[in-house]
């Protein structure tokens, strides 16, 4: 990204003064911008913000590049860090290689130690696939019994051809939601210590009465805007390309740039085109038709959403041990509030 988006873009977000301003550096590999080029950020996001005005800065990385030097610098800056590993050597590595095609999960590896021995926050982010779909156990332990990971999220790999069909790498209907299953029975058995796993925490709260955090199942399409080196702005990493440009940061305010046609059309995609089975279904109210990203078209017309046996398969099984969990916390909720009234 260059000086002038840059500048651009840090101005414009941090002027509309929400707090906390949480600036997500995602890529390709974002450590490939360097150190020098965080700096350069940080720089700028002390020159616009307003005074008491929180800053929150996370990165999202593979690992490969990280050394102490990195390791130093995102604990002085407080970044919050999600490292990719998909699970031990074999499953991790089937997917995940460097540049020049050698294995990755000892780069990785490598990284979470120096960031956990710099006291860097850092939590790991799993994709699950066809190379790892199978092996739910295996991946849980390998991250939170070997490498002693307690935050954990897992997003399914989804992705299309060129003439829409699911690429050979990506899950299969049904492979995700057993995953799910699987990794919900090792989580809640825990009885030593806490491990969070994003979305099972959204859930749970979700049905103790509090707002869906986890954007793939929120009503509309709205949690953030992202900006391309180029200041061009999209309304979802899932979604950049020409068709979904809104505009740009360098001529828009981030409220401009939501409020487009464009942009409107985007946050209600779910209301106005949800997959047809989504009005009847048992399990919509937490759903809402899941990702756009996994949507594809129908035969007859509309969208099928691919992970819909997934979702229904998992909600079928597990939904009522949430409803027990978030049952448990509102009982908790109103003990503290009672304590609390004077």
């Amino acid at each position: 990204m260059g000086e002038a988006a840059l500048t651009a873009m840090t101005r414009a977000f941090l002027s509309e003064g929400s707090s906390p301003m949480v600036f997500a550096w995602q890529g390709g590999e974002p450590t490939l911008a360097g150190i020098e080029f965080y700096q350069r950020a940080l720089a700028l996001q002390r020159r616009f913000a307003a005074d008491g005005q929180r800053v929150v800065n996370t990165l999202q990385t593979n690992g490969v590049l990280i050394d102490d030097d990195w390791a130093k610098f995102l604990r002085q800056e407080q970044f919050l860090v999600g490292l990719s590993i998909d699970g031990p050597a074999e499953l991790h590595n089937a997917m995940r290689h460097t540049a020049d095609g050698r294995p990755s999960h000892s780069s990785a590896v490598r990284a979470w130690e120096l960031l956990r021995r710099r006291e860097v926050a850092v939590n790991i982010l799993g994709v699950v696939s066809r190379a790892n779909r199978d092996a739910p156990k295996e991946v849980y332990t390998h991250l939170t019994r070997e490498l002693g990971a307690d935050h954990l999220q897992f997003i399914p790999c989804v992705e299309w051809t060129p003439s829409g069909e699911p690429t050979d790498f990506s899950v299969q209907p049904g492979d995700y939601g057993r995953f799910l299953v699987a990794l919900f029975d090792l989580w809640s058995a825990e009885t030593e210590r806490q491990v969070s796993i994003k979305l099972f925490d959204d859930l749970v709260l979700f049905f103790a009465g509090k707002p869906m955090r986890d954007c793939m199942h929120r009503p509309t399409c709205d949690s953030h805007l992202v900006v391309e080196r180029d200041g061009s702005v999209h309304p979802c990493d899932f979604f950049v390309g020409e068709e979904h440009v809104l505009g740009s940061i360098l001529e828009h305010t981030p409220t401009q740039l939501r409020t487009t046609d464009r942009a409107r059309a985007f946050q209600n995609r779910k209301a106005d085109h949800s997959p047809a089975p989504c009005a009847d279904c048992r399990h919509f109210d937490v759903c809402r038709g899941g990702c756009c990203k996994f949507w594809h078209p129908a035969d007859g017309g509309g969208f099928a959403q691919y992970l819909c046996s997934d979702m229904l398969h998992f909600f079928d099984q597990r939904r009522g041990q949430f409803e027990q969990m978030a049952a448990a916390i509102r009982a908790r909720w109103r003990q503290w509030g009672a304590a609390t009234t004077p």
